[in-house]
């Protein structure tokens, strides 16, 4: 069988220290940034420093997030101090989404700089208004500045409603040790998924007759490696666990792409997370959830989860619910729901709780018990 696409085309990330500042000025003449407050206060200074050598007036005690309009041609002068070029995201829903990123004027280029949710709404507006686009991780928290794919939420539930490649990726590693380090370890989340992920697959080719590729799932197999074996780094959030994680993260895309879904990385631990979410409303830690939710999972596939948790131990990244923000009553209640939520669900592939016909209180303690 033959792979849908076996060459495809990812983002590959430039590494270094203070990267926005060898990028074109051209790209500073009129931007529009998507940012959070921490991650924008260290890269502020700059912003206005490049937009003044590009053109763009900077004041002094300028209102934030206003654009004023030297010789660059960003909105009619008239317009101009109505016209916001910073916007601190705060939510991901779809309409807010379309609603800011259809507010601005035209634009230099888009900047994503922060979390999952700044470089998610970066992705949207560039791929809506057809802009370049510059992603600036602060975090390495989840893979969100290495997939095409731009999430947004209706409600409690995660869709994807676009596809668009950054221009410049840019891993900095002085703006990434800046974020708490539980932030970064974090990102290990979506690697270790692997673990399950690769047993639904495997699974789903056997009872269903899926579409299976082992050298695909070997290759896949051996990310997770790398992270078992060299991931401490991680722990103390040096450039090499950055690099590595960074790297794992475009090897896990490039493999999803390759077989034209995300079978080699996520599955039943992440339908789990979601279903949690949908069920008390929470926002949690996406990279610790998915933690907790991998051995929850797979000790739901039978599988011996020693080596994970041994993994999150020497990481340094807390999995117990009391510390992700789940009640043991919480995820028994989740546990129980999911073989119904995965039907309903119909964009989810199958895995290991498609399998089951219903879970009972007592079926959900004796997972658990494996693993609480």
């Amino acid at each position: 069988m033959e792979l849908p696409n076996p060459n495809p085309r990812v983002a590959e990330p430039t590494f270094g220290s203070e990267l926005l500042r060898t990028l074109p000025d051209e790209l500073f003449e009129c931007p529009v940034v998507h940012t959070q407050p921490e991650p924008w206060e260290l890269v502020k200074g700059l912003f206005h420093a490049r937009r003044a050598s590009a053109g763009a007036e900077a004041h002094e005690g300028d209102e934030p997030g206003r654009v004023h309009v030297g010789r660059v041609p960003c909105a009619q002068p008239e317009l101009a101090s109505a016209v916001d070029w910073v916007h601190m995201v705060q939510t991901m829903e779809h309409a807010r989404v379309r609603e800011v990123s259809a507010s601005f004027g035209p634009a230099s280029a888009v900047f994503g700089i922060g979390g999952g949710s700044a470089l998610d709404h970066a992705k949207y507006t560039a791929w809506t208004r057809k802009l370049p686009l510059i992603l600036v991780p602060s975090l390495l928290s989840v893979d969100a500045a290495f997939t095409k794919a731009v999430g947004v939420r209706e409600g409690s539930r995660v869709r994807y409603v676009g596809e668009v490649y950054p221009d410049h990726l840019l891993v900095d590693y002085p703006l990434i040790q800046a974020a708490p380090p539980l932030l970064n370890r974090a990102g290990a989340g979506d690697i270790l998924s692997i673990f399950t992920a690769l047993w639904d697959w495997k699974e789903a080719g056997a009872r269903l007759g899926e579409a299976y590729f082992p050298d695909v799932a070997a290759r896949s197999a051996r990310l997770l490696e790398r992270l078992l074996e060299k991931g401490e780094a991680l722990r103390d959030v040096t450039p090499e666990g950055l690099r590595l994680l960074a790297e794992l993260y475009v090897e896990e895309v490039r493999l999803c792409e390759m077989v034209g879904n995300s079978r080699p990385e996520e599955g039943s631990e992440h339908y789990l997370a979601y279903c949690i979410e949908a069920q008390t409303g929470g926002h949690y830690l996406h990279g610790q959830l998915v933690a907790l939710c991998i051995l929850v999972a797979g000790a739901a596939q039978g599988q011996d989860i020693g080596p994970v948790r041994g993994y999150l131990g020497r990481l340094g990244l807390d999995w117990r619910p009391e510390a992700v923000g789940v009640t043991r009553d919480q995820l028994v209640g989740a546990l129980c729901a999911m073989p119904s939520y995965v039907r309903e669900e119909k964009q989810l592939l199958p895995g290991v709780f498609h399998f089951m016909e219903a879970l009972s209180a007592e079926d959900a303690e004796a997972i658990l018990k494996r693993v609480l």
